[in-house]
């Protein structure tokens, strides 16, 4: 009895030492138990990241399966188990977004300036809600943004100063101050992601008096201007008619005015002013510049008119695209993409009367003949020089309509025989004519 009793304590110690587990299953089991604890702190920590899955990635998966007839082993895991593989359910890993072709440099700009320059902040995008990684440029359009969407950036603010006749460093905001977004109506912000730290670095220690030029972007907020229609052709004839012209006036050109610069002058010393009227009809975009100058140096002629922009002349550049508009975006440096310019959208003109008071003039790009009309004088007398300009609407293909918005500009260039030093009056940032050429500082036309 005492033997079968014996028997059957033994049967239940083995019941109650299998029901608890051996050291072999112990350690099988913490390893599972690790395992899920990795796979737990993955999808955490990956769920903190924004979605960013590729549809055409599915799209192309989706594809695949069904040509071939086959489903993945990690599908069928998860079939059979009811579990989702990590390779799956994971999104991707947060990056910086790609650059684009604009950016922001600083001093002098020249045409080997570029966006990779040591002097040059690349951007990512204009006007766009901050991301991870982004350097992002902001203009008044956009308007202002509460203390948290940027507790990650550095805002640095840039306004017009016209004693520099550029956009200096205003402020500077490090990363985790209370940057609250505020953008100045003449200029503007770029902020800058923590992880592009060596741009930041690159933006403290910028001078407040160093000028920044921002490539591709149109910031003439408020100094754009309106076309008049007119009823009457003004006559091309080089004589500054102010019957013809007193309802065309757009404004007059000095140190004072903050939509032109000066900034290849010598400081103080701006003697060339001008007053200048656009006008249009349904064949021409007319132009009238009457230059105000103690000098008149231009010594060329038709054979070598191209040659003219070192001397006494105005040069003009017409678009057919808004410089604020899509195209241009895409499209405004002439250095490293010279698009506009070989479609025709934007072409260049310059007009001069010679120093045998002849009038000289070239169309450049696309063509090298101009078919408008053109007459230039020089009163020396008067120190006046008058520019009178009809250019073909024909030439860009395009018929003129009442809210049409199209680009125009033009410098007076001042060199002189005194000096012989090359000066230009541009408008703002080169005006799309100075420098790199930069259509987007074309200012916007839009004919009433």
């Amino acid at each position: 009895m005492k033997r079968i009793l014996a028997l059957a304590l033994s049967a239940l110690l083995l019941f109650g030492l299998a029901a608890c587990g051996g050291d072999g299953e112990g350690t099988q089991s913490s390893v599972f138990s690790t395992a899920d604890s990795s796979k737990t702190e993955s999808n955490v920590e990956e769920s903190s990241k924004p979605e960013s899955s590729s549809a055409e990635e599915s799209k192309e998966e989706s594809s695949a399966a069904e040509s071939t007839g086959e489903t993945s082993n990690e599908e069928s895991t998860e079939e059979s188990t009811g579990e989702t593989s990590n390779e799956e359910s994971s999104p991707e890993e947060l990056k910086a977004p790609d650059f684009i072709g604009q950016f922001v440099s600083f001093g002098v700009v020249d045409t080997k300036v570029n966006a990779s320059s040591a002097n040059s902040v690349r951007l990512t995008a204009v006007d766009a809600d901050p991301v991870y990684g982004a350097v992002t440029l902001y203009t008044s359009a956009y308007g202002n943004a509460v203390d948290d969407e940027y507790k990650d950036c550095a805002l640095v603010t840039f306004e017009y100063d016209h004693k520099y006749f550029g956009y200096v460093k205003k402020s500077f905001k490090k990363v985790g101050a209370t940057n609250k977004l505020e953008v100045p109506k003449d200029g503007f912000v770029l902020a800058v992601h923590s992880t592009q730290n060596t741009f930041i670095e690159k933006l403290e220690a910028l001078s407040e008096t160093e000028t920044a030029f921002p490539h591709g972007v149109h910031l003439y907020n408020g100094y754009d201007y309106t076309v008049k229609k007119i009823s009457k052709a003004p006559e091309i004839d080089g004589v500054f008619d102010k019957n013809e012209w007193k309802n065309f006036k757009i404004e007059d050109i000095n140190a004072d005015n903050l939509s032109w610069s000066y900034a290849q002058f010598e400081v103080g010393n701006y003697y060339s002013t001008s007053s200048y009227y656009v006008a249009y009809d349904k064949d021409y975009l007319y132009l009238c510049v009457v230059v105000d100058s103690p000098y008149h140096y231009c010594p060329i002629t038709q054979s070598n008119a191209g040659d003219m922009w070192q001397y006494e002349c105005i040069q003009v550049k017409v678009s057919s695209e808004s410089p604020d508009g899509d195209y241009i975006f895409e499209n405004f440096d002439r250095v490293s993409n010279n698009k506009a310019e070989k479609e025709g959208v934007v072409r260049s003109y310059g007009f001069a009367a010679n120093d045998n008071n002849e009038t000289c003039y070239y169309e450049g790009g696309i063509t090298t003949e101009f078919t408008g009309k053109v007459a230039c004088s020089r009163d020396d007398a008067a120190q006046q020089t008058v520019y009178e300009v009809a250019i073909p609407f024909a030439e860009f293909g395009i018929t003129p309509e009442k809210g049409m918005e199209l680009g125009f500009t033009f410098s007076v260039n001042s060199t002189n025989e005194v000096d012989k030093v090359w000066k230009n009056v541009t408008y703002r940032n080169g005006g799309g004519i100075i420098g790199r050429n930069d259509w987007s500082k074309i200012p916007v036309i839009t004919l009433d």
